[in-house]
Parts: C-alpha cells; sequence; structure tokens
C-alpha cells in the first residue's frame, strides 16, 4: 500500500467518489509577480492517477487540443528500462500546472513557513460511462472559453459520425434520425443559457478569433460524438467512439495536467507494472492470493510498492495560456521539437482571449508567434487550398505534405512582402511592390504613415491572407490535377507543382509581373484580373508533363535556377513549351 492516506468519499460537487492523497511540500515563488511553485516527490503510479496528459494528436479524422507530443512507445520502453535499475536516478522533475484549482491546496505549517502539506483531490473518473467524461469535457471547455456554447453543431458533419457509429454501435429504434427541429436537452439547456444580443457583443469578436484555432474544431468533434453517444442503445457504453476514448477525455478532467515529462511518468509507471509482470511478482501475487487477498489489489499493491518516487514541480496557475507558455519554452530551449509541431501547438491550443496575456511574452522568448498563426490557420481553414496539405508535426502527417517552413516561406512573401526574389535573381520583388506600391492600396487605406499600413497588410489575419489564399487557389485551378499520380498533381511535394520550388518561383514572378506593370491591389477582384494578364497565353498543361528528373532533387541550387530560368523564360514568350530536358541541370 502506499505510504500515503487514502480515502473514498461521496463528492456531492460532482457526485462521484474522490480520491485524496497528501504530500510534504516546499512553496518557492521566485519573484513578487510570479505564480508559486510547490516542490514535492510522489510515486509515478499515484501521479498517474492525478495528472493529466493531454496530448496533441488525430483522432479520426479530428484533432485534440492538447499540447503534448503522442507517446513514443519506444521512448517509454527505454526509460522503463533505465528505472528497472534502483542505482539510476533522474534529476529533473516532472513539471505540472493546476488544471482545476478547487481540487488542489497547500497549506503552510505556520504562517512564514515555506514547508506545508499539499492535498490533491480527484474524483474517480474511472467507471463513468463515455457519455458523462464527454459532457464534463465539453462543459470545462464552455466554462474556459464561453463564445464556444454559441456555436451551431455542424450538422454535416454530425451525419457522418452517426452513420459511421450506426456501423459499430447499436441504438435505440426510435432515435436515428439526427435531422429535423428536434432539439435534445443539452442543446435546449445551452439555448437558455445564451447571453444577450448586448451582453454578447462584446464576445463577437472572439468567437471569430476563436475559429482560427482548433478548439472550435475539437468542441465540434466532442458535441457530434455527444449527440450520438446520448442515441445510443442502453446497453450500450464504449470505451471509445470513433477515435474519442475514456482515458483521452480524462486527461482533460483531472485537477493537475502535466506540462513536461510524459515519457519519464510513462516509464517509471512501467517499471513498477513490469515488476508485477516479472516471474518473481507473480509468485508474490500468487502467495497473496493464496493468503485470501483479492488478485487485483494484490496486483496493484505490488505496483505501488516498486512504484520509486519522482520530483514534482507544480506551478499554482490554471490558465491554459500559462500551459502552453511553459511548454514551449522548454521544449524550445532545452529539448527542441519540430517547428511544425510547434507552431501547430502555439497557435490552435488556445482561444485569441487565452493567448494575449501571454503572446508578448512567447514572443521575447523567440517564439514566431504571429507566423505560427498565420501557417495554422492555411492548414485548417476550408477555403485554403493547402487545408489538410502541410505537416503539422501531429502523427499520420503524411510524407507528401508540404513541410510546415515551407509554407511559412510562402506566407513571407505576401505577409511579410519579403524573399520575392527568382532563384536566378537578386532582387527581391515583393519587397520592391512593398516599398513602391502598398502605400497606395486600398486594402491599407486606414494606415496613417508607411509603418502603419504595412502593419495593417501584416496582421496574422490581415489583407495579405486574403491575397495568398486567392492566388494559390488561383493557382490550383489554373495548374493542377485531382489525380494525386499526376505529374502536376495538388498535395504531394512528388508533383512538378506541389513543391517549394515551384510555388515559389511561382509567387515571386507574380510579385514581379505587378512590379513590372506598377500594379497595386485595391481588392481581391484585382488578384483575379492581375493574376489573367499575369498568365497570358500560358499553357495549362505546362506543369502536367513527365520531367524526367530521373531521381534528382528538387531542392538544391542548380535545380532551383534551371527552373526558375525556365519558367520565367517561357512565361516572357510562351509561344510553345519548354522541352523537358529543359528541367534539368
Amino acid at each position: 500500500m502506499s505510504r500515503n492516506e487514502l480515502w473514498i468519499s461521496a463528492n456531492e460537487r460532482q457526485e462521484v467518489p474522490t480520491r485524496t492523497y497528501n504530500y510534504s511540500a516546499y512553496r518557492l515563488q521566485q519573484t513578487p509577480g510570479s505564480k508559486p511553485l510547490i516542490l514535492f516527490a510522489a510515486p509515478a503510479t499515484e501521479i498517474s492517477t492525478w495528472v493529466g496528459i493531454p496530448q496533441r494528436g488525430r483522432l479520426d479524422g479530428g484533432e485534440t487540443v492538447g499540447f503534448q507530443r503522442q507517446e513514443n512507445e519506444g521512448r517509454v520502453r527505454e526509460l522503463a528500462g533505465f528505472f528497472a535499475e534502483p542505482r539510476n536516478v533522474v534529476q529533473n522533475p516532472l513539471l505540472c500546472a493546476l488544471q482545476d484549482a478547487r481540487d488542489v491546496k497547500f497549506t503552510p505549517i505556520s504562517d512564514d513557513s515555506p514547508f506545508g502539506d499539499l492535498t490533491v483531490t480527484t474524483d474517480v473518473l474511472d467507471d463513468l460511462s463515455l457519455l458523462e467524461l464527454t459532457k464534463r469535457v465539453v462543459k470545462r471547455l464552455e466554462t474556459r472559453v464561453p463564445s464556444l456554447r454559441m456555436q451551431p453543431i455542424d450538422k454535416v458533419r454530425q451525419a457522418e459520425v452517426f452513420q459511421r457509429a450506426k456501423e459499430l454501435h447499436s441504438f435505440d429504434s426510435n432515435v436515428y434520425d439526427l435531422g429535423g427541429d428536434d432539439t435534445d436537452d443539452a442543446t435546449a439547456a445551452d439555448e437558455q443559457s445564451l447571453p444577450s444580443e448586448e451582453e454578447s457583443a462584446g464576445d463577437v469578436a472572439s468567437v471569430l478569433l476563436t475559429e482560427e484555432t482548433q478548439l472550435v474544431d475539437f468542441y465540434q468533434e466532442l458535441r457530434v460524438r455527444l449527440e450520438v453517444l446520448e442515441r445510443l442503445g442502453a446497453d450500450e457504453d464504449p470505451h471509445e467512439l470513433l477515435g474519442f476514448t475514456k482515458d483521452a477525455m480524462i486527461s482533460y478532467l483531472q485537477p493537475v495536467v502535466l506540462v513536461d515529462g510524459q515519457h519519464r511518468l510513462r516509464g517509471a509507471v512501467q517499471a513498477a507494472e513490469d515488476v508485477a509482470d516479472s516471474s518473481m511478482g507473480r509468485e508474490s501475487i500468487r502467495r497473496a492470493i493464496d493468503e485470501g487477498i483479492d488478485a487485483h489489489i494484490a496486483q496493484q499493491d505490488l505496483i505501488s510498492s516498486h512504484a520509486r518516487d519522482l520530483p514534482v514541480s507544480l506551478l499554482l496557475d490554471d490558465s491554459p495560456s500559462e500551459h502552453v507558455f511553459q511548454f514551449v519554452v522548454v521544449n524550445q530551449k532545452a529539448t527542441p521539437m519540430g517547428k511544425a509541431l510547434l507552431g501547430t501547438i502555439v497557435s490552435t491550443s488556445l482561444s485569441r482571449d487565452e493567448l494575449d496575456p501571454v503572446a508578448e511574452r512567447l514572443r521575447n522568448a523567440g517564439i514566431r508567434l504571429e507566423d505560427s498563426q498565420a501557417v495554422a490557420y492555411l492548414t485548417r481553414a476550408d477555403e485554403s487550398p493547402f487545408k489538410g496539405l502541410v505537416q503539422t508535426g501531429v502523427v499520420g502527417d503524411s510524407n507528401g505534405f508540404l513541410q510546415w517552413n515551407v509554407l511559412k516561406g510562402l506566407t513571407s512573401i505576401f505577409r511579410e512582402l519579403k524573399g520575392g526574389r527568382l532563384y536566378h535573381q537578386k532582387v527581391d520583388f515583393a519587397a520592391k511592390w512593398k516599398r513602391r506600391e502598398l502605400a497606395s492600396s486600398d486594402f491599407v487605406t486606414a494606415g496613417s504613415d508607411e509603418a502603419e499600413k504595412f502593419k495593417i497588410w501584416s496582421a496574422p489575419d490581415g489583407p495579405w491572407r486574403e491575397v495568398f489564399v486567392k492566388f494559390f487557389t488561383l493557382v490550383r485551378e489554373r495548374f493542377a490535377d485531382d489525380d494525386p499520380e499526376a505529374h502536376n498533381a495538388w498535395g504531394t511535394t512528388k508533383s512538378n507543382l506541389y513543391n517549394k520550388i515551384s510555388l515559389t518561383i511561382l509567387a515571386a514572378d507574380y510579385f514581379q509581373f505587378l512590379d513590372e506593370r506598377r500594379r497595386t491591389l485595391n481588392a481581391i477582384e484585382d488578384v483575379e484580373e492581375t493574376f489573367e494578364e499575369w498568365l497570358d497565353g500560358v499553357d495549362i498543361t505546362y506543369f502536367a508533363r513527365d520531367w524526367r528528373l530521373g531521381g534528382l532533387k528538387k531542392d538544391q541550387g542548380p535545380m532551383q535556377k534551371k527552373w526558375s530560368t525556365t519558367w520565367l523564360d517561357y512565361r516572357k514568350d510562351p509561344e510553345r513549351l519548354p522541352r523537358v530536358e529543359n528541367y534539368r541541370p
């Protein structure tokens, strides 16, 4: 048994049993303006009962909103082997933060002492149904971002989930239809709780900006599954519904969230479980059973007795923005992660209201926040030609997707108006167009001077984004093929078109055309008009032929320059398509 006193009681607030753990702890406040840290140690198996690890991952086509990477089984196994040696020690603590401040309490032994007792109370959620767990997560998200309650359910997505669920689960016979005017009790309750028009006026911007994050998508996936779960037959209590599991839901409901150290924690738990699974452990369990102890209890007692204590640093701050800030700083400064996943997490785990308090601190910590926001939007927005076709760092990315940093480079040409340089030339035509034309653009008439106009243009949701989306949508419509095996396929970097070199050349040459013709852009219609002028006479099959590259890598200097000169020469005089050998240096 654990040395901690463990008791279960009826929790009137949640109407489920609770477990309470007590630890000797030390409170540290680094600066007068910082939130306190609580330093203590606890058995790994106990920590795993009250800590949540919301992971960023794909679940049946959707994504969760956690900031932890998905668990690496190989890494867990390595650490379990490390922890199996009793002499091995890890000095860096697990980094945790509050997820529900009501259930974590530090009591000093005296008013002026940093030492005291830490109490962690957690609901026993394992026996709750997936329906009840999902309801709780939905309610927690709505409490976190109240404007989510104003989001209507996506009926198309709801029908898709319902149809797929029918293939796996039984439903009450009178509730197959999700259409019509019927609303369930949960929906009715949501409608009754909506603020009045006057009360909601200040939330309009929040709703619009929240749509740029992944929170809305995750909320929608939860809501449509909630609708389906409420219609399941009385005997149905699935552990999982189309990728959304009980374990995943419980992670969002624990009183503490793990910010860093998930593999260390899981490895330490696995090491203890391995003891119980060994021949010595099985013999110990058999002896306990012979003495009248329940087999499951005997196994859990053995695991607990072999669980090592791990150091924990608990930040007494329950704001999601601070959690993401801590995670990003730790992983960028100490254990760098891929830019794609880092950018995805920063820009899609928080609503805009949640992001604002830590935005400047993220920038000061070296996080290119605006870049992340810009790229993340383009990987998710329905109107973006890049939606779902860019690597985000989440498990399940296709190798043929465009890399995150490539899309970031393309956005920089339009957003920052720099980098619009053909590979065989030195002139940056995007920068030149900015100097000569941006000030007269009706897109930025509100700006009082050049700096203010550029600030308006380059905001993450500024005019550049509409221009960018329109330009590459036109490129796709003009040159691309939906067949993924075509030489001009859109969505795979094997294509002659959908790759860093070709897309950069097209963007840079478009700005060269605008600069040469002294064309500003006053409305989105101007993009369509100048696009047609720019490609006057150009054959739509330019990228559709086999260029016979013979395995040559595209992203190398000679290839970049060859493709650049070939395109520009042809575009200037599109009498006949270049010979295929013209694409090899």
